[in-house]
């Protein structure tokens, strides 16, 4: 399979792209489901509908950005985010969907090295993302945790303690981008999708975290 060198201008690219489907993705769904559902989807005063506004909007000084209607069915893929009371709760569901999101590919990065017979670099690459994916395992629990302490303060959290609970999750980011990356110059650049939305399900979780704390940090590393 053909290599194609990228940089981190191209993932973003890249991003931009799974975005745009996942948008017309979940307007066919909505559609499909019928007019209730949609009607259910942007009633007023609904605090998942605000947030995903919020992401799709430049309220948020990182590169974090949603369109509301991927947004929304991300965030309303646990049946907790309707019972949230406010962005903090969110930014706990993001932090599960998050670890869920990232366990599965995890699996599906052990599933590809159990496959691969011949050593080389595309062997090499998803080694580099099993060791990755391995340490995020072990930080989004802590980097849960350090939100967890900094959450019922809301937006009047201290300013050093929120953006530590950041610097955590910036961790994340740069694993994520790190191993799309990877595996786009050495694999199938058509098949890196699912691995770049994990990088998708860390931005939500950082932006959620500077909307429930009031902290903006426009330094991330991804």
């Amino acid at each position: 399979m053909a290599a194609h060198p990228m940089t981190s201008s191209t993932l973003a690219t890249m991003l931009l792209l799974v975005a745009v489907g996942i948008t017309k993705v979940a307007g066919d769904d909505s559609r499909n489901a019928g007019s209730n559902k949609g009607n259910d989807m942007t009633r007023a005063g609904d605090l998942v509908v605000e947030v995903c506004k919020n992401m799709s909007s430049d309220i948020l000084k990182n590169k974090v950005h949603f369109d509301p209607e991927p947004c929304i069915s991300v965030l309303r893929s646990d049946n907790r985010s309707a019972m949230a009371k406010d962005h903090g709760d969110l930014a706990i569901v993001a932090f599960d969907l998050l670890e869920q999101h990232s366990k599965a590919i995890a699996s599906k990065i052990d599933s590809f090295l159990h496959g691969l017979k011949v050593h080389n670099w595309t062997e090499r690459a998803f080694r580099f993302c099993a060791a990755d994916y391995a340490a995020m395992l072990h930080t989004i629990p802590l980097c849960r945790d350090i939100f967890l302490d900094v959450k019922p303060m809301g937006t009047k959290a201290d300013h050093f303690a929120a953006m530590t609970a950041l610097a955590c999750v910036n961790r994340l980011g740069v694993a994520t981008r790190d191993c799309s990356l990877v595996l786009v110059n050495n694999w199938d650049y058509d098949q890196v999708d699912p691995f770049v939305d994990v990088t998708r399900h860390v931005s939500l979780t950082w932006g959620l975290i500077e909307i429930a704390t009031g902290t903006l940090d426009d330094h991330s590393d991804w």
